[in-house]
């Protein structure tokens, strides 16, 4: 009864997240399991997608052109079970996450590379100031995120509910980070077989906020 009525509370005071709740179910309606040719696939909404994207790991479609620009000491922020060879991984922890790098001094930092987080941070703004600001110039900052394209990863679609607070845009992480002293070095803003896009951008000099 406790459970119940906490739940209840929570509702009451947050009727978003409860309608947020009632969005995830409704949209849950949409979605259907195939098959093709004995191929698995996901049909959502007139669109259809390969199992593979609801498996995880996704740096291993990017790893390889990640480890070209992703040299010396950096970080993975929000590695997961599948961090990027050789980087040092940052999850959700209580001490050491996305916003809280106080373990890296300013400046220290070669690289901090990035595989599907972006999407789950509400104040992505405020990390990514972070970030830039814990590599040294020269520094890159590399950024593997869903394409808006993917439905199924957009937020409180049936697969991600309420964990992506936003669907990333090409044209907005590249203004932002160009705002923050760093120049673009590389981009593929659309979508690979991954159904993801990135960025690879390099700081040229210190943002004063």
């Amino acid at each position: 009864m406790k459970n119940i009525f906490d739940k209840l509370k929570f509702y009451i005071l947050n009727p978003s997240g409860f309608l947020n709740k009632l969005l995830v179910k409704f949209n849950k309606l949409f979605l259907k399991k195939i098959t093709i040719n004995g191929n698995v696939y996901y049909s959502y909404k007139g669109y259809i997608y390969p199992q593979y994207l609801n498996k995880g790991n996704a740096v291993s479609f990017i790893k390889n052109k990640a480890l070209k620009y992703c040299v010396g000491k950096g970080l993975d922020i929000g590695a997961g079970s599948w961090p990027l060879p050789g980087a040092i991984p940052v999850r959700d922890e209580e001490l050491l996450n996305a916003y809280k790098l106080d373990i890296f001094e300013d400046g220290s930092l070669d690289y901090v590379f990035s595989s599907h987080c972006i999407e789950h941070l509400k104040y992505w703004k405020k990390a990514l100031k972070l970030w830039v600001k814990k590599i040294k110039k020269g520094g890159i900052i590399f950024i593997y995120a869903p394409h808006k394209s993917m439905k199924l990863w957009l937020p409180l679609s049936p697969w991600v509910g309420e964990d992506h607070k936003w669907s990333p845009d090409f044209l907005i992480l590249k203004e932002f980070l160009e705002e923050l002293g760093c120049e673009i070095l590389s981009f593929e803003p659309e979508r690979d077989i991954y159904w993801s896009f990135y960025l690879i951008a390099v700081k040229r000099y210190d943002r004063i906020f």
